[in-house]
């Protein structure tokens, strides 16, 4: 298979609730909360931006005026341009799409904000371009795949059932799980509700209508970070250099500017202590994610602690 032209434009979906992630979400979008030494979904445009895209579209809805600021030095840094879109009022990933059409390419990536992942978003271009797909899914193997919504896919790669729907041809289907990133061709505009779900309104139409949609199992790192339990976990496996694709820390543990650790205490990974952070008491602090500018009283574990929250995780609630 020959190198595929990657799209030089993206979308990274910003606009949900983050209703699972509260109260860390009452202070930033979901897309915005700190994993490493930057936001979310600075990741997903760290990501897109390697593959060659250089003009991104986010939407915005819950806490809209943050998401520029949030993510434009991280474009800035990889010479890719910004366009933020805000939703007066929620129009999901297919109306979300259809409103950003006039600033995406003939072919563009649509990632989710709110997840940690490294897919290999060459290979994924490849396979898009060589089948002349109207959409390319990239997916993920996983035994809860009926129970979480599988789509499934035949021997060839093709995407044959969603959600239990569709034509399957007579060999067996390998299910799968949506990962929230794909490739799309501009020819689904007019399958593209004016609000609503990509997957449940525009897939459903083009499987119906036999075109042809590829998906692509991709084996490289995902987390969904839906509650601060698994929040915490994915942003430990980062820092202790457990997730493919991603480079881990020294000693698991972050530190940013500003951040005095006082005499009598210690620091130790996995922990992620962002800018300005202000540490008082005596004991350890491991295992505890600190925002820009939060108050830490030590000693201190499995926590997350914004500004405004202390947020207790169970370590069991993480797996």
């Amino acid at each position: 298979m020959k190198p595929a032209m990657t799209p030089s434009t993206g979308m990274v979906l910003c606009a949900g609730l983050g209703t699972r992630l509260r109260p860390l979400t009452d202070e930033r979008p979901k897309p915005l909360v700190p994993v490493g030494d930057r936001p979310l979904a600075a990741w997903a445009v760290e990501r897109l931006a390697s593959a060659g895209v250089r003009h991104l579209v986010a939407n915005a809805h819950h806490l809209a005026e943050q998401i520029d600021p949030g993510l434009r030095p991280w474009c800035d840094r990889r010479a890719a341009s910004l366009t933020v879109l805000t939703e007066t009022s929620l129009l999901g990933t297919g109306g979300g799409i259809r409103n950003a059409l006039p600033h995406l390419g003939d072919d563009f990536w649509v990632f989710n904000g709110d997840v940690l992942a490294a897919p290999d978003l060459r290979r994924a271009a490849e396979v898009h371009q060589a089948s002349d797909a109207w959409m390319t899914l990239i997916l993920r193997e996983d035994p809860r795949a009926a129970a979480l919504g599988a789509i499934e896919v035949d021997d060839a790669g093709q995407v044959r059932r969603i959600l239990g729907e569709g034509t399957a041809p007579s060999e067996r289907l390998r299910a799968c799980v949506f990962t929230g990133i794909y490739l799309i061709s501009r020819r689904v505009a007019d399958d593209l509700p004016t609000e609503g779900c990509v997957v449940r309104h525009t897939l459903r139409r083009l499987l119906a209508r036999g075109e042809r949609v590829m998906g692509v199992v991709d084996e490289g790192a995902w987390h969904d970070l839906g509650t601060p339990a698994r929040y915490a976990a994915a942003q430990f496996a980062l820092l202790q250099g457990e997730l493919q694709g991603f480079e881990g820390m020294p000693g698991g543990l972050y530190q940013g500017v500003g951040v005095t650790v006082p005499a009598g205490v210690s620091v130790r990974g996995p922990a992620a202590l962002g800018d300005g952070v202000f540490i008082e008491g005596a004991g350890e602090i491991s295992r505890v994610v600190a925002w820009p500018g939060a108050s830490l009283r030590a000693p201190a574990r499995e926590l997350i602690v914004t500004p405004r929250h202390c947020v207790p995780f169970g370590a069991s609630e993480g797996a």
